[in-house]
């Protein structure tokens, strides 16, 4: 097939792509946030600040300041940095919680933040083809099918302030070249990357969110 990657690297597009992620000002608390919230239910301040070891109300600041940060009539986080709570096309189940993405490549690096390993569930934007991964900390340890690619939009585009429609919207799972090339085709300033490699960038475009120590969902 030819080169679907158009002319951005994975390099250049993890480096635009960091500013995008809520909390990488507080890293810590927003990892504290992740963990909460992939246990399957929504999380508040209170919560958030009891677990973090931080005073309430500067966890409550930190929610108020965040962008995107989805919330529940009482006031709780219920998505955040690509995890959900909400139904979505993306199954991702972690521990034991079934939770949702807002995007494909959200099903890439969430594993990563985590320090667990996760089930994921989609299907191809082009094809309809169901499709099934796991997805841990350290790589995809499994792909069916095999040969899968991700879309990713025009940064030109990316509005950081509403990143769910002007970004996560045209990140989709694509089963096999051809179906990667009809979306290049028809989104000629967009960039696709196989698998492995939005994984990559993933890992490099979280890399201000990791903190040394990853005590995982279970702590």
């Amino acid at each position: 097939m030819t080169d679907t990657s158009h002319d951005v690297t994975v390099e250049e597009l993890a480096a635009r792509l960091q500013s995008t992620f809520p909390g990488c000002d507080d890293a810590s608390l927003a990892r504290h946030l992740l963990w909460l919230l992939a246990k399957g239910s929504p999380v508040s301040a209170g919560a958030l600040a009891q677990r973090a070891g931080r005073d309430p109300a500067a966890a409550a600041s930190a929610l108020e300041r965040w962008p995107n940060v989805e919330l529940d009539d009482s006031g709780c986080v219920v998505g955040f940095s690509g995890l959900s709570l909400a139904p979505t096309p993306h199954r991702f189940a972690v521990q034991g919680s079934s939770l949702y993405t807002w995007c494909a490549w959200d099903t890439l690096f969430l594993p990563v933040l985590l320090g667990e390993p996760a089930s994921v569930h989609s299907s191809c934007r082009v094809t309809g083809t169901e499709l099934e991964l796991k997805v841990t900390p350290s790589g995809v340890a499994s792909a069916r099918p095999e040969e899968l690619f991700v879309s990713f939009p025009a940064l030109a585009i990316t509005d950081t302030a509403d990143i769910t429609g002007s970004f996560c919207c045209h990140v989709h799972f694509l089963a096999g070249a051809p179906a990667a090339e009809a979306w290049r085709e028809r989104h000629p300033d967009g960039t696709v990357f196989p698998l492995e490699t939005a994984y990559e960038l993933g890992l490099r475009a979280v890399a201000p969110l990791l903190a040394p120590a990853q005590p995982g969902v279970s702590a």
